[in-house]
């Protein structure tokens, strides 16, 4: 029997995770499936790298993941990666922001509560009234800002939600739709009437939150792993030039002039990524691909001696909220969190900056990005110290912006590539923004193509 062509464009983790599943998927079957993982860059793994610097390991991306996704779980066993997890220190659970110059831990019980000072008393109030709180309004697609301000007031908005949105997704919680970024709060809200009353609910059924887990050796292992299992099928510095259809199959051109030819088509890229590669085939489809914007960030990895650090680093980090006026949106305390990102009497901080609110941030040199990192690394911990080792990434466009009318928009261009037999998207322009969503996208989507096999 001929085997399915199948051609995965692009190997981060969604890519990886996809094509992955998809082999495995075929043999279960019995069927033959010919892939061709094409990565544009010369290392597969998208953010989901991890870079080993004598005794220091730092992430060039994501940190972890909550071990709340059974799709995330399941790859992992499949891999055979069980051994090699490891879950966040006890300490992780306590977060802080900045607010007017200082840090001030977050609230994590209805007690804690009443006794921190990173609200007011009136705000406090306010959040505590959330069961009374009016409900939404009709019809409208309503901000992640409106959303939490109509819930749990202007203060708890500004301070809590804002800065946790920004340090998730770079963003801008006045402008980011709470449907499609945070679609379990609707959910909670619709169901119970109160996001209060929906957590009471969800504990007393046994809900326990995720735990944030990642590797011995970072969240490379991961995506390292699935690169070795595709074995040849991926091919690094593949960048796709043209994409035709001839014959019933797909023609994909790359930039050394050879060709891939496939029978199925998946886009497991960016939103502009994609809208690039589609550019030649369908001018409308990646004009709609590139209505979705991004938000980029520049990340500055600081290793110091413990000693040279003001205080203790005792919890997962902290937020900015808006009204500080800074670059940095967070910045977050790796070598307190899991084990072996630093060595002994080593402390490992890495500087998130820039995001929807200062984007110019991104196209800074190292020099003037390091000196920004660390100017306001001192403002705020009083760390002055020249580190003993840095390490800058940078991502231009880091991360989808579901701003409102972003589910309209996905909706608008996934029948828009319905009209392409044998093409299709997956990934986290379109399917949620975390690490989570990305592997759960790509495995329902693999399982989709080899339902395919068996008609």
């Amino acid at each position: 029997m001929t085997p399915l062509r199948v051609a995965v464009i692009g190997g981060g983790i969604t890519g990886l995770a996809c094509a992955f599943t998809l082999k495995q998927e075929a043999a279960r079957r019995g069927r033959s499936v010919e892939l061709a993982v094409l990565e544009a860059s010369r290392e597969p793994g998208g953010h989901a790298r991890s870079v080993s610097d004598d005794d220091w390991l730092v992430e060039m991306g994501p940190n972890g993941f909550l071990d709340r996704e059974p799709e995330t779980l399941s790859l992992i066993a499949e891999l055979g990666l069980e051994s090699r997890l490891v879950e966040a220190r006890p300490e992780a659970k306590r977060r802080f922001i900045v607010r007017n110059a200082r840090l001030r831990k977050v609230p994590d019980s209805p007690a804690s509560l009443l006794s921190c000072d990173a609200l007011s008393w009136s705000a406090k109030l306010r959040l505590m009234a959330e069961p009374f709180a009016p409900g939404p309004p009709a019809g409208v697609d309503e901000t992640v800002f409106e959303f939490a301000k109509r819930r749990i007031g202007a203060e708890a908005a500004e301070s809590l939600v804002d800065a946790a949105v920004s340090g998730i997704s770079a963003g801008n919680s006045r402008l980011l739709s709470v449907r499609a970024q945070f679609p379990i709060m609707v959910e909670m809200e619709r169901d119970h009437g109160s996001l209060v009353r929906a957590m009471f609910a969800r504990r007393k059924r046994g809900a326990r939150p995720g735990r944030l887990r990642s590797f011995d050796r970072g969240m490379g292992v991961l995506t390292r792993e699935l690169a070795a299992r595709l074995g040849g099928s991926l091919r690094a510095s593949a960048r796709i030039v043209s994409v035709s259809r001839h014959d019933q199959a797909w023609r994909l051109g790359l930039s050394d002039g050879s060709s891939v030819v496939a029978d199925r088509v998946v886009l497991a890229v960016s939103a502009y990524a994609a809208a690039t590669i589609l550019g030649c085939l369908d001018g409308a489809l990646s004009s709609a691909l590139r209505e979705i914007p991004y938000s980029g960030l520049s990340v500055v990895g600081l290793a110091y001696q413990a000693s040279d650090i003001p205080r203790a680093l005792d919890g997962y980090g902290y937020l900015v909220t808006r009204a500080e006026g800074m670059a940095t949106l967070g910045v977050v305390w790796e070598s307190s969190l899991f084990p072996g990102r630093a060595p002994a009497n080593g402390a490992l901080l890495r500087v998130f900056l820039g995001g929807a609110r200062r984007p110019e941030v991104v196209d800074l040199d190292d020099r003037k990005t390091l000196a920004l990192a660390r100017a306001e690394l001192a403002d705020v911990m009083g760390v002055t110290a020249w580190p003993r080792k840095l390490w800058v990434f940078r991502w231009p466009s880091a991360i989808a912006q579901y701003t409102v009318g972003h589910l309209e928009r996905v909706s608008g261009i996934r029948r828009r590539v319905a009209a392409h037999d044998g093409l299709s998207l997956c990934g986290t322009a379109y399917d949620g923004v975390s690490f989570n969503h990305g592997i759960a996208a790509a495995r329902h989507h693999a399982r989709a193509i080899a339902d395919s096999l068996d008609t």
